[in-house]
């Protein structure tokens, strides 16, 4: 973390540990994320002018020690490094290099060990006067403060930081929501897994609150729908016998707003692992494209019938009032949806919901969904697996491992 090794008030580390220890920092972090870059700490109220001036220094005047800059590089490889033998590391990554073929590196935010390795100092800057300028940053205050002193306050210290030149965006790639012609089918040895069950994941691309803002409230609501646990989809697949779900809660639908990288996903746990789990993850394909969306959502007059539709909203409306009970609650949910969708989209997100329509939600399905090519992701143990292998082969299946999980693999 650059910022807090040095900077124009507190020439190097110690400087910036001991400036922490007097502000009162009660706890403090960073995160590069695929999203944003995010900094915060929580202090006393009192100390609200020294704390606001301490990330001025910290974002806006670092000094990137050339020594320190080569030292923290070490850190970072050695963190990729030893991360990179994770299962769940490599799953994601498998998830991220297959699903967003154009630019999987906007969903890696460490990096490869080579990129690490060769970026300078010069770089580094050049990044901070490209990014790390006001039109392409927020600042988020709560707690016991005065709003109108904290106005005041960020105008006088930060009134002087200049606008960026606008090309921050210019490098970024938008994804293609249809990135291959056929389903692509992966299984991968699991160890965490135990012989007992086996797990399915399906993914398709989604909507991009950048490109087509409409279509996430769709997905959002069909969402909540699809989760409880007497909707068709639920229901039918556990009256399935070939899928063979213990109950409902080992199977969900999930869809995340994000501004470039929206994934819809489908997922279920499977018992008896040895039998065929090939066929039935293509089986379970079948079934939620044909059975549950063309044959069920779409044929639908409403989709979701009126007493489950008030009973998602009005857990929207609660979940919001309790989400704003504290500072750090209200914090967390402006800076995350500042970051993917804007400010306005959360302000506005219970009432847009209010409004989807059924055609609204087929509309969604038929674009993103419906005969389109998702990720079949199948995880098994390994014992299980070195059983059925041949059988993954023959249908089509590719064994996800350390080599070509990564976007950086030959």
């Amino acid at each position: 973390m650059i910022p807090l090794k040095g900077n124009s008030l507190y020439k190097d580390e110690a400087a910036v540990q001991k400036a922490l220890s007097d502000l009162g920092v009660a706890s403090w972090n960073g995160t590069t994320g695929v999203q944003c870059v995010n900094y915060f700490f929580t202090i006393p109220s009192a100390k609200l002018k020294d704390g606001l001036e301490f990330w001025n220094a910290a974002i806006r005047e670092p000094l990137m020690d050339e020594s320190e800059f080569e030292i923290e590089k070490k850190v970072v490889v050695s963190e990729i490094n030893g991360t990179v033998k994770n299962p769940g590391r490599i799953l994601t990554s498998y998830f991220s290099k297959t699903l967003f073929p154009d630019a999987p590196w906007q969903l890696d935010p460490s990096g490869s060990e080579e990129s690490v390795m060769s970026a300078t100092v010069d770089e580094l800057r050049e990044m901070q006067a490209r990014y790390y300028v006001p039109d392409n940053a927020a600042l988020f205050v709560g707690g016991d403060v005065n709003p109108g002193e904290v106005f005041r306050l960020v105008n006088s210290i930060y009134g002087s930081w200049k606008k960026g030149t606008g090309t921050y965006d210019a490098d970024s790639v938008f994804q293609n929501t249809a990135p291959f012609d056929e389903p692509r089918l992966c299984v991968m040895p699991y160890e965490k897994l135990s012989g007992d069950y086996a797990q399915i994941s399906i993914r398709f691309r989604g909507p991009d609150s950048d490109v087509d803002i409409d279509s996430t409230y769709a997905a959002d609501l069909l969402g909540f729908y699809l989760e409880n646990p007497s909707s068709p989809y639920k229901q039918m697949a556990v009256n399935n016998p070939v899928f063979k779900i213990p109950a409902e809660d080992y199977l969900w639908e999930n869809y995340g707003t994000h501004r470039r990288i929206g994934v819809v996903e489908f997922g279920a746990v499977m018992l008896s692992p040895e039998e065929d789990m090939a066929g039935r993850a293509k089986e379970f394909l079948s079934f939620i494209q044909k059975d549950v969306v063309e044959d069920t959502l779409l044929t639908s007059d409403r989709i979701i019938p009126k007493k489950d539709l008030a009973v998602i909203l009005q857990h929207q409306k609660d979940s919001r009032m309790l989400e704003t009970e504290t500072a750090n609650g209200i914090l967390s949910a402006l800076r995350f949806w500042w970051t993917d969708a804007g400010v306005d989209y959360y302000l506005s997100y219970p009432k847009k919901l209010g409004k989807v329509k059924p055609k609204d939600i087929k509309a969604f399905l038929k674009k993103y969904v419906a005969g389109k090519n998702p990720v079949v992701m199948v995880l098994i143990n390994p014992g299980l697996y070195e059983a059925q292998k041949e059988e993954f082969a023959k249908a089509g299946f590719t064994e996800v491992k350390e080599e070509n999980a990564f976007w950086w693999s030959k």
